[in-house]
Order: C-alpha cells, then structure tokens, then sequence
C-alpha cells in the first residue's frame, strides 16, 4: 500500500515552539521545497538545502532593494549599500574591509571586560530570590559590551541603551512584514542613532582611539576605506542582528539547561564541556528562525522550478534539527561533534558577531556554575517576544546562590 500523498502541512500565526519544530519536521520529510501560496514565498527546510541558498548568491540575492524600495527609517540597517543587503562582487571587499576591524585578536581580548561587566551585573543581583534573567543579564550584557567596543562615552550610555532598546522591541524589523506605525515608532529612534554615530565617527577620524569605530575608520583594502555611511550601517547591524544573537543566546542557556538537567551536572563536573555546551545551545535554539532571499534569475537548482524575483525563505531552525545532519536532532547533547549548525547563518553573510556572541556565552556560563547552585524558571509568568516561544523577553527565574 503506497502512502497518501499529503498537503504542505501550514503554520499558524500564533504556533508555538512545539508546532513550528513540528512544521519544520513534517515539511523536511514530505515537502522539503514548496511554494507557500499564502506568504507569497518558497519555503526551505533542509539542511543541505539551506546550505545551497546561503551558498548561491547568483541565484539568492540578499539586495531587496532591487524589487521592494527600502523605508527611508530602515536605510541605515539594510538600505543600499549596506553590508547585509549587498552580493558579489560589490560584497567582497565590503566584508574584507569590515572584518579588519572584527578580528578574533581584538574579540579574544575583551574577555577579561567581558567578565568584569558579567560580575556586576550577578553582584547587582545577588542575594534576589527571583532575577529577569532578561532585564538583569542577557539583555544589558551585550549593550554594554557593545557600547564599550564601539567606543561610546560612558555619559551617553544611557540615551545608547534607549536607542537600541526601540530597535529591538519594535516590531517592525520584522522586515519586509512592517506595521502601519512602523515610521512613528522607529524612525525617530534611527535618526536621532544615525545623527549620533556621524558625530562619532568624524571625532574618530580627528582623534583615534583603541575602539571599534576608529578600526572601521582606519580599515584599508586597495587604498579604499569605508566612508561614513557604511560605518554607520555597520553599527546599526551591529546593534540589531549582533545583539540578538548574544541575548537570546545567553537567555537561552537558562532554558536548555533547566529543561536538560543532566547536561548541567555534566558542566559542573566537566568544565570542558562547555564550549559544546555553548554550540548545542546554539543549535537547539536558534537566535534567528530563517534568512530571507529573493531570485535573480530562474532555477531548479533546489529541485521545482524557482521564477526571478519571487522569495525564499530558508529556515535556520529547521536545518538545526535535519535528521541528515544532526543524529537524534530534538536530543540536546553537549557532546555533539563533526557537525556545523546555522545559528548564525552560513557563506558570505556569516554573522560577524558569532565569536563575541560566543565569548559572552561562555564567560557567562562558567561565572553561573560558579555561583549560582540551583535555579527553577517561573514558566507561567515567563513572556516571549513571539507566539513560538524561541526569544524571552521576561524570564524570571528562581535562584540558589553559592
């Protein structure tokens, strides 16, 4: 008896993390390519698959600016020109250039501030009951690091913060899906940030400092140096994209653990474990659910037949959880080896933030399995940004301190 042929199974609006890890599987093995009618895209779910649209940029553009007009309040994110919305050839020497500024030397050598700032923030904590492990930990992490980085004076910091704070809450990054009040509620935000940076920047030009701005400012490839603008869109991707991904990373490290006890008595005996820890936490919660592309051309080379300039939605998460790829991929095993998960994407758009994001996973971690003893997370009054419960926006948890 041959099996009935089944319908793409659809997603709810308001699926939560069960459903959509249950969307993922059913697709991956029944319709692992298909268009979606309703959201007017290709919908991608396996590994491999991804991997060729991160890979293909001939055929996957990532420059929406050529068949939607970017709103001027999201220009300095992913306007033209901007490093997460460019392709070959113009990328290439964009990224060289950037990444004079990112390298591993300079990321590495922030690990004693990082866990300098980790130490306040669990001191300004310590003895609670109950933290956000949001509000008190993931979220304030990054900005301050980011912050310091870039090279921002300690008595804008606040007004910094603020910034970043409407960036990240305000529904309408959600691009290219953006509310009716898009341009009153972020676009003040963008513009007071932008103005703020250009004056940043052309100090840093008169007067260089160790920072992350004056290293964008100095970076030369082939006598070609970034101009204002494009340092300016390099920070705000910075503060959007980079900061999510360290958030929810170190939110999440509460989750996967309290959910995998076991995984945490390991760490405790074995500190070795935790740069798995860290990868399989990635791999299992995902900071980012997909990346979106549009086709520059006709293909078939994920199978059906692709037409120019219709979408592509490639789902991260689900390619995290590719049975091909991952063996027992729902189990959570911080002794996963020989494989390479997409929390931060893959190819020429790889996050350029994935080492920091790293480096603050880790320092947090071994700082909490030094002090802290046990902790429970108050699941009822734990709220999240979306319906699929991937990203806390509150998460208290109950602590045992050591």
């Amino acid at each position: 008896m041959t099996e009935a042929v089944t319908e793409p199974l659809e997603l709810s609006k308001e699926a939560d993390a069960g459903e959509l890890l249950a969307w993922f599987a059913f697709n991956r093995a029944h319709h692992p390519v298909f268009w979606d009618e309703g959201r007017q895209a290709w919908q991608v779910f396996r590994y491999d698959d991804y991997l060729t649209v991160s890979t293909h940029p001939e055929f996957f553009s990532s420059d929406f600016n050529q068949v939607m007009p970017t709103p001027p309040e999201l220009e300095m994110i992913i306007g033209p020109g901007t490093i997460g919305a460019l392709d070959p050839p113009a990328h290439g020497p964009m990224r060289k250039l950037v990444s004079q500024a990112f390298t591993p030397k300079r990321m590495a050598a922030l690990e004693p501030r990082i866990r300098e700032i980790n130490q306040e923030l669990l001191d300004q904590v310590r003895g609670q009951e109950t933290i956000d492990v949001v509000g008190d930990l993931s979220y304030a992490l990054p900005v301050i690091v980011i912050a310091e980085l870039l090279g921002i004076p300690t008595s804008d910091r606040d007004v910094f913060r603020e910034w970043v704070d409407t960036l990240l809450t305000n529904e309408g990054l959600e691009y290219p899906n953006l509310p009716d009040n898009f341009s009153e509620t972020i676009g003040p935000a963008l513009q007071e940030m932008t103005d703020y940076l250009l004056e940043q920047i052309r100090g840093k030009r008169e007067n260089p400092a160790d920072d992350l701005i004056t290293g964008l400012v100095q970076a030369e490839q082939d006598g070609v140096r970034l101009t204002d603008v494009e340092i300016v869109n390099i920070v705000a991707l910075l503060l959007t994209a980079g900061h999510v991904s360290s958030s929810t990373l170190l939110s999440n490290l509460f989750l996967v653990l309290e959910e995998n006890p076991g995984a945490l008595a390991d760490l405790r005996a074995d500190r070795e474990l935790a740069a798995g820890a860290i990868e399989e936490t990635l791999r299992y919660r995902s900071p980012f659910n997909n990346i979106f592309r549009f086709l520059k051309e006709d293909t078939d080379i994920l199978g059906p037949v692709m037409k120019k300039g219709e979408m592509v939605i490639a789902w991260s998460q689900s390619a995290n959880r590719d049975p091909a790829q991952f063996p027992d991929p729902d189990t959570f095993d911080i002794r996963r080896t020989g494989t390479r998960h997409m929390a931060f994407g893959h190819g020429i758009h790889h996050c350029l933030g994935a080492f920091l994001a790293r480096l603050e996973g880790k320092v947090l971690l071994e700082l909490l399995l030094d002090q802290i003893s046990s902790f429970r997370i108050d699941h009822d009054k734990t709220l999240y940004y979306e319906a699929d419960q991937l990203t806390a926006k509150y998460l208290p948890v109950h602590i045992e301190w050591s």
